[in-house]
């Protein structure tokens, strides 16, 4: 593979200014990241495909080079040779915390200002816990690192949620990976409220929505209709608050808990009633998004001081090597990181910051 590509001596250089390069992690060197990356690579800058054109963007990449070159040897493919495009070298042998290297790397050159966003690839969560990282996903993972290399004046933390988006049909999960006995027991008023008003922020000043409307599904069955504590001790009051207490520049309204087999029925993902979902674990987010988005569902992490965007699917270690993974779900991670950035970049010089 060239040098201009991979692990170029020059941490800093890139043909295109940092406000046009993003920075993505291939995610585990055994999973389907390399694949999908080099097949994104064959269409950057393409214009004769149905997919938008990427290029002129820089493209800082982390991951395991001769994982890559390996990789396109078994599918049959080359390492395409990009304009801006700069890969740096994380071995994924030598280390069983590779992801976390290549991760830390990336956020690190995004504090910098390097880059202007962060596109991940897919890693397996057991990993993380075999090689003794108390982490259960990229969240956690994105979490630490924001607060480490973005420090706050405030008392509060860095906190990230994950929202999933094809087009206009957003679902935020107000719990992550965890066994769906342990949802009960991590829902609480006092962080559902924080975690509604940073997605209702986060549509305002990043999607650019008016008073946008947002649906809470209720844990239970009928949203607790017949059982269940946490529609009327938790979700309720905390909804009839928000709506209450949060006019002027938060206006907005939060309906809910609602009944979450009947508000998905007949969804139009691009004309949906509501402009964001909330979901209270995660199959209850995730089924619906990937029956509608397939491949083409993006994970976007809000709460944190950077942009970050990343595939919706796992490293499909059952269909490893047989050049049949499809690089859609990261090609439409990329264009989100592009939307998300370029507009930040127009609201801060509109606001002239």
């Amino acid at each position: 593979m060239p040098d201009s590509i991979v692990n170029h001596p020059d941490p800093a250089a890139t043909s295109q200014p940092a406000s046009r390069t993003l920075c993505l992690t291939v995610g585990d060197a055994d999973g389907i990241g390399p694949e999908i990356l080099l097949k994104t690579l064959h269409t950057w800058g393409e214009t004769d495909t149905d997919q938008p054109a990427m290029a002129p963007w820089g493209l800082r990449i982390y991951g395991d080079c001769q994982e890559l070159i390996q990789t396109a040897h078994r599918i049959g493919m080359d390492v395409p040779v990009v304009e801006g495009v700069t890969m740096f070298h994380v071995a994924a042998d030598a280390q069983p915390a590779a992801a976390w290297v290549a991760l830390d790397k990336a956020v690190a050159d995004l504090a910098q200002g390097r880059a202007c966003a962060l596109v991940t690839g897919p890693i397996a969560k057991d990993k993380l816990l075999a090689a003794g990282l108390p982490y259960t996903g990229h969240t956690e993972m994105l979490e630490i690192l924001a607060r480490q290399y973005y420090p706050q004046t405030t008392s509060s933390p860095w906190q990230a949620d994950m929202l999933f988006v094809y087009h206009a049909f957003r679902v935020m999960l107000l719990t992550r990976h965890i066994p769906l006995a342990e949802v009960s027991k991590q829902l609480n008023a006092e962080q559902v409220r924080a975690q509604l008003l940073s997605l209702h922020h986060f549509l305002v000043s990043q999607m650019g929505l008016v008073a946008p409307r947002i649906a809470v599904m209720g844990a239970n069955p009928h949203a607790g209709e017949i059982g269940g504590q946490e529609e009327q001790a938790i979700l309720r009051p905390t909804i009839e608050q928000l709506n209450a207490t949060t006019p002027g520049t938060w206006a907005g309204e939060w309906e809910g808990p609602l009944a979450a087999d009947g508000l998905l029925r007949g969804l139009d993902v691009q004309h949906p009633p509501y402009d964001a979902y909330v979901a209270c674990y995660h199959d209850q987010g995730l089924i619906p998004i990937k029956l509608l988005g397939g491949w083409e569902a993006v994970n976007v992490t809000i709460g944190l001081p950077f942009i970050r965007t990343s595939v919706s699917h796992g490293t499909a270690p059952d269909i490893v090597g047989q050049g049949v993974a499809s690089p859609d779900s990261l090609i439409a991670a990329i264009e989100q990181a592009q939307h998300l950035a370029t507009r930040q970049q127009l609201t801060q010089l509109t606001q002239g910051g």
